[in-house]
């Protein structure tokens, strides 16, 4: 049995079809003929026929090739079926209609539902024709049908439309490109969509050996409808009065516009530009025309446009002996979506509008540029890009943008060159400062001419722990609503984090980062792949007498973990949350894979001591939180452990991020609690190395369930553990039911 037989005999089994025909062959096809029996509206069953022109019984062609059944059969309809119904593929006269069945391929149709999901579809459209319903809410308005579009006008359909007003007639400079052989020209609007009346046409023409093209400035006349059309119809405009006669029937003022075209005709021929003569315009005189329609609904494939943008483009000939004499002919033109913002959030899958926080990325190298090229081509722009260093050659093997002049790089500063990449994809309002970013975040001034007013998001990605450590000293973010937000990379690549402070910095990125180190102690993965092969950088010899410092990390793994932490940003950035977030990206034990998980965390317990100088205990609120179930668990008997951190002296700071329990042997009564030491160096030693270092042994927490601040035992306690710190501060917290009490001793 041949494949057109099998077919033959699955079409015999549908119940839908009335007849299936004999197969007639040529050389390139082969077609069957299925007839139809459509489910008419009642008023309509007499006449045997629709008020939208389907027929009771429609005969219908299956056209299978020779890639049957590899490839979908084409469907056809009659030549003379009712070419004003929607959802009708682009026409010629005198050929068979094809019907638009599918939003997708109908090959993939094939391959899912067989050739009776095929033929479904078929039946359903032609009841859904013949109740004059093919347009469905849900689905969208299903843009004018144009049969036949040699030009091609790009622009940007949500920027022009924003630029119009209704009833109005906006006149734009254009640039077109067209060649002997092109039926059309291809023409790009302005995309500042500037208006300009006065525009006039020119042409510059190139011969060659072949061909000659032509290239110039036309206006575009934008004209946007007073009335909503809310009736289907193909496009029916075949020269200049059926077109001034299209515009007219959409409420717009046809003989305003068409005073318009004739100006712009007459002040372009006769204007005495030098090397312009309008005679030598052989390839034609041309105006765009853009019609802006108001539909009932959003248009399919335009989520929330009501707007539909219908192009067109008119040719003048020019004759050398009567140039002021007119010739028109009108093309139907197809709309191509400018390079913007909206089309690459569209292409994206991202909401635009729901993003409204600007973006300052401080450091421009491997890291920040792939995950700010992510976000720039997924529509996200405003962005101000912070580095005070230049672009150098062995950047390229890990840096997002490959320089198109190889002989500039090592001359260009890199924040500059992600501006001006973010201005190719279209993002015009970025901003770029040649700005250390610890002068940044220390200088107000400085700060205040970087940072944008009101809320915002600055992405640290210099991996820098002096960047660190400038972040959490008192500065500017102390006082601004921007957030902070630091990325960075670990293990050669095999771990990716995004740690973003809280609204107001309850929680900063030392806490977030001690947290992270912290995790690593209950996560054997996180803890291995953080580690990687070794924690130290490499250095790397970039020329014959100059090595860097950095870490050995092919592209492939830094850019897996940056595309994970961009497509957190954007999340972010789209629903920024209050409290403070840790994401951790983590190579899968293959190596190959990663993934990605989040932890929030609560508001930082601040704690001040006077001793020593003074001192600001912060615990973490997951440490809170351990802290208070030990308290209530052993209530009304006082409790406690060990506690380890992190000891800043830049900032005079303890950050109190893991416990370590009671030794078996401590003793808890109801008025003393005494620290055992049964194991108690064996765990706070295998605490500090599974925090790969990070984390140590810094002191005590111990509950006074009657309240109180420290006792003379307690401090005499503290005195005998500072003894052994080896001049490092350790503290001393009390939980109390009012709160916290802080001491602080050094030796």
């Amino acid at each position: 049995m041949t494949a057109i037989d099998d077919a033959v005999q699955q079409l015999t089994r549908h119940q839908g079809l009335k007849r299936v025909g004999n197969p007639t062959a040529n050389q390139e096809y082969v077609d069957i003929e299925v007839d139809v029996a459509v489910e008419l509206p009642g008023r309509a069953r007499e006449a045997r026929v629709s008020a939208t022109g389907v027929r009771a019984v429609e005969t219908c062609i299956l056209r299978f090739n020779g890639a049957w059944p590899i490839s979908a059969p084409r469907v056809l309809l009659r030549q003379d079926f009712p070419l004003d119904q929607p959802h009708i593929n682009p026409h010629t006269p005198g050929t068979l209609v094809s019907p638009c069945l599918f939003d997708g391929s109908l090959d993939e149709l094939l391959h899912r539902f067989g050739l009776d999901g095929v033929v479904d579809q078929l039946i359903d459209w032609l009841h859904r024709a013949a109740g004059g319903t093919l347009i469905d809410a849900a689905q969208g308005w299903e843009p004018m049908r144009r049969d036949c579009c040699p030009s091609t006008v790009v622009f940007s359909a949500e920027r022009l439309i924003a630029a119009t007003n209704p009833g109005s007639i906006v006149v734009i400079e254009s640039q077109y490109f067209t060649t002997r052989t092109l039926r059309g020209i291809h023409a790009t609007l302005n995309s500042a969509l500037t208006a300009n009346p006065a525009i006039l046409f020119d042409q510059e023409i190139h011969k060659g050996a072949e061909d000659d093209f032509a290239h110039g400035s036309a206006a575009a006349f934008v004209a946007r409808a007073s009335r909503v059309g809310d009736k289907y119809r193909p496009d029916a405009v075949h020269d200049y009065p059926s077109l001034l006669a299209f515009a007219d029937a959409f409420g717009i003022d046809a003989k305003a516009l068409q005073n318009a075209i004739d100006d712009y005709f007459r002040r372009s021929v006769l204007s005495p530009r030098p090397h312009q003569d309008a005679r030598a315009w052989s390839h034609g005189l041309y105006a765009i025309v853009v019609l802006l329609v108001e539909r009932p609904m959003a248009l399919i494939g335009a989520p929330g446009r009501t707007v539909e943008v219908i192009p067109y483009v008119i040719r003048f000939d020019i004759v050398p002996q009567t140039p002021l004499v007119q010739a028109a002919s009108v093309q139907p033109s197809s709309h191509a979506h400018a390079l913007s913002p909206e089309l690459l959030a569209r292409t994206s899958g991202l909401s635009l509008d729901r993003i409204s926080i600007p973006l300052t990325l401080i450091g421009c190298g491997s890291l920040g540029s792939k995950i700010a090229m992510h976000l720039g081509r997924a529509g996200l722009g405003g962005v101000t890009f912070v580095d005070s260093e230049m672009l150098a050659p062995h950047n390229i093997a890990r840096h997002g943008l490959v320089p198109r002049d190889g002989r500039a790089v090592g001359l260009q500063y890199k924040a500059e060159l992600m501006k001006d990449a973010f201005t190719q994809l279209s993002h015009v309002n970025c901003r770029s400062f040649r700005s250390d970013a610890v002068e940044m975040l220390l200088d107000p001034d400085l700060f205040k001419a970087i940072i944008p007013e009101g809320p915002s998001l600055i992405v640290d990605a210099t991996a820098s722990l002096k960047v660190l450590a400038a972040s959490v000293v008192p500065n500017e973010l102390d006082r601004v609503p921007a957030r902070l937000l630091r990325t960075s990379l670990y293990g050669q690549g095999r771990c990716g984090v995004a740690l973003l402070e809280s609204q107001g910095r309850s929680c900063r990125v030392d806490d977030l980062t001690a947290y992270l180190f912290e995790l690593c102690r209950s996560n054997p993965q996180l803890r291995a792949q953080m580690a990687g092969d070794t924690t130290e950088l490499t250095r790397v010899f970039v020329g014959d007498n100059c090595r860097s410092l950095t870490a050995r990390i092919s592209d492939a793994r830094l850019s897996r973990a940056a595309t994970l932490i961009a497509l957190q940003l954007e999340r972010w950035l789209t629903s920024l949350p209050d409290d403070a977030h840790v994401g951790i990206g983590v190579a899968d034990f293959d190596n190959i894979g990663m993934t990605w998980s989040c932890h929030r965390l609560g508001a930082t317990t601040v704690v001040s001591a006077k001793e020593e100088g003074g001192w600001q205990v912060r615990v973490l609120k997951p440490m809170v939180d351990v802290i208070q179930r030990d308290v209530d668990r052993w209530s009304p008997k006082e409790t406690g452990g060990a506690v380890i951190g992190r000891t800043d002296y830049t900032n005079r700071t303890i950050t109190i991020a893991g416990l370590v329990e009671a030794p078996p042997d401590s003793i808890r009564e109801k008025t003393r609690f005494i620290l055992g030491t049964d194991g108690l160096m064996q765990s706070l030693r295998r605490a500090h190395a599974d925090s790969l270092g990070y984390l140590s042994f810094i002191g005590t927490w111990h509950s006074h369930p009657a309240g109180g601040p420290h006792s003379g035992i307690d401090r005499r306690t503290l005195a005998k553990i500072a003894e052994c710190g080896d001049g490092m501060p350790v503290v001393s917290l009390i939980w109390t039911p009012k709160g916290y009490e802080c001491a602080v001793d050094r030796w």
